[in-house]
């Protein structure tokens, strides 16, 4: 590696160093503020065990600030050097855009092969790990998941809420029942709450003592002119799935995302959406798609990071700013853009025959093309 190879690498790692721990930074931070914030905040979970969530969550948000880190990175590198034409200097002296790229596709070819470890092990093992210390700590002590004096929207579907707690009981318990448009179409009260954790079943059993359930009229849940219907009970069993907070499983399975490459692999003949009995060659196929998607997903996603840099590096000699805050928007976009259309074709899931499990590696085609077009013309001028 010569001089200006080692100078421009130096450059670009330290750039893209900084900028991925920015956005690591930020997208840890979101997602603390989304998921574990509020528990720490209502004392359901201490500060160590809060730290261990956010080493947890890490490893999920490195493959989406890779991408963006290293873009804006780069922007930032050759944005400078374009602005104050060090570009045009090293062109004076022989050297073509090519030899300034090499280091940095080199970089970038680093970076995504690390991503393809983090994506197909360590993220997944990671979120896997954090759903089970979250059903953990709820197994070992249910009541603490239930603040008194808070209002629990954790699980879809139901509000929860209780005046206060003796230690081992709920008293004066509150629980409504939300249809689609998030109204109340269910209200129970009762004197006590009891809450004990199904592990068999893995959901929360509610026991509710003494108490009462009104039923909204369906044809208007507002209208408080008629009496609402009401039922008395002196115990009532209600069940809350852990499922439907923590999302770890579908149907007693590991989530797709949430599985390793080697688990992927295995599943790609084995998993099934649908009990044995009701497999269809139809859905059989769909299952399959489905599985491809996820493993063409990860690889897609680990080598976006090459194909933003193709694109990244001539719109940094052509932008020609060195300041932050420009070459930042002008990543954000592109990576945005990205993460968008990735998305749309994610969709396309529900119609397999459309081979979404292909069509996911278009916005890395479009990248890489648009991206050697403008190298291209930036060598010939």
């Amino acid at each position: 590696m010569n001089t200006l190879n080692r100078y421009i690498f130096k450059q670009v790692a330290l750039s893209a160093f900084l900028t991925v721990g920015l956005f690591v930074f930020v997208l840890v931070v979101g997602n603390v503020m989304k998921e574990v914030i509020g528990d720490l905040a209502a004392g359901r979970v201490s500060i160590g065990f809060f730290a261990y969530i956010v080493a947890l969550i890490i490893p999920g948000v490195i493959p989406y600030a890779l991408p963006m880190g290293m873009l804006t990175g780069i922007l930032l590198v050759f944005g400078r050097m374009s602005a104050q034409s060090e570009i045009t200097a090293i062109k004076a002296c022989g050297r073509s855009i090519y030899d300034m790229a090499a280091p940095v596709f080199f970089l970038a070819m680093c970076a995504s092969l690390f991503s393809v470890g983090i994506n197909f092990y360590y993220a997944p093992l990671a979120d896997y790990t954090y759903k089970n210390s979250l059903k953990n700590l709820i197994r070992e002590n249910p009541l603490q998941f239930i603040q008194p004096g808070n209002f629990i929207r954790d699980f879809p579907g139901y509000v929860i809420y209780a005046n206060s707690s003796d230690g081992k009981d709920l008293i004066s318990f509150r629980i409504w029942e939300l249809n689609k448009n998030g109204q109340a179409q269910v209200s129970i009260q009762a004197d006590r709450g009891r809450l004990s954790y199904d592990d068999e079943r893995d959901e929360i059993v509610l026991k509710l003592i003494n108490g009462s359930a009104e039923r909204a009229r369906s044809e208007d849940p507002e209208d408080l002119r008629r009496p609402l219907p009401t039922a008395r009970f002196d115990e009532l069993v209600i069940k809350l799935p852990l499922n439907d907070i923590l999302g770890s499983y579908q149907g007693g399975k590991k989530r797709l995302k949430l599985m390793t490459f080697g688990e992927l692999m295995q599943a790609r003949n084995t998993w099934h959406s649908v009990p044995p009995e009701k497999l269809t060659p139809e859905i059989a196929f769909r299952d399959r798609i489905e599985v491809n998607l996820q493993i063409q997903k990860n690889f897609a996603m680990a080598f976006s990071i090459f194909a933003m840099v193709v694109l990244a590096v001539p719109l940094g000699i052509k932008a020609s700013r060195s300041e932050t805050f420009a070459n930042l928007a002008i990543a954000l976009a592109l990576a945005m853009s990205y993460y968008m259309m990735t998305v749309l074709i994610s969709w396309l899931e529900k119609y397999p025959h459309t081979r979404p499990d292909i069509l996911i590696w278009l916005p890395n085609f479009l990248f890489q093309g648009v991206g050697t077009i403008l190298i291209w013309r930036a060598s010939r001028n």
